[in-house]
């Protein structure tokens, strides 16, 4: 796995959490799933790792092995996700809120939080660029969500 070494950054007052649970229901343990050689979770922490500083990066997980594959990469995992936000009617809401108070507690206030899933794979780091800048430039929006359209329905 390659290391969390990046010359451009994100800035100093930007968290970017990723909520890695590790136990998916529909397709089992998805987040470690190899694609194209790698687990899930290494395309967008490596796409991250080109733009963001590692101690700007928090994975949310409740899964040893996860935590573990994370590590490799030169990210800590600083705690578990306790158990009572880790089963399957948890929001991601709640999971970023306790990162969020985890983080500007232990390690210093933040004025932006971008949550990138670790299914993202092919997210790019102009997706996050552009993201961040229009959650900072614009008074009127507090979030950008991305989303496309399929050309039948995503359950078939």
């Amino acid at each position: 796995m390659a290391a969390f070494i990046n010359e451009k950054t994100l800035g100093h007052n930007v968290l970017v959490v990723i909520p890695a649970r590790g136990g998916s229901k529909r397709i089992h343990r998805k987040n470690l799933v190899p694609l194209c050689g790698q687990p899930m979770i290494y395309w967008p922490l490596m796409e991250l790792s080109k733009i963001a500083h590692a101690s700007q990066v928090l994975v949310s997980t409740d899964d040893n092995e996860i935590a573990s594959l994370v590590r490799k990469t030169g990210l800590k995992v600083p705690f578990l996700r306790p158990k009572q936000l880790a089963d399957d009617h948890t929001t991601t809401l709640p999971v970023i809120q306790h990162a969020l108070e985890w983080f500007e507690v232990n390690v210093h206030k933040v004025d932006l939080v971008l949550v990138i899933y670790p299914t993202a794979v092919t997210i790019s780091c102009q997706d996050i660029f552009h993201a961040s800048q229009l959650l900072s430039e614009d008074q009127f929006c507090d979030v950008v969500l991305s989303a496309t359209t399929y050309p039948a329905p995503i359950q078939r």
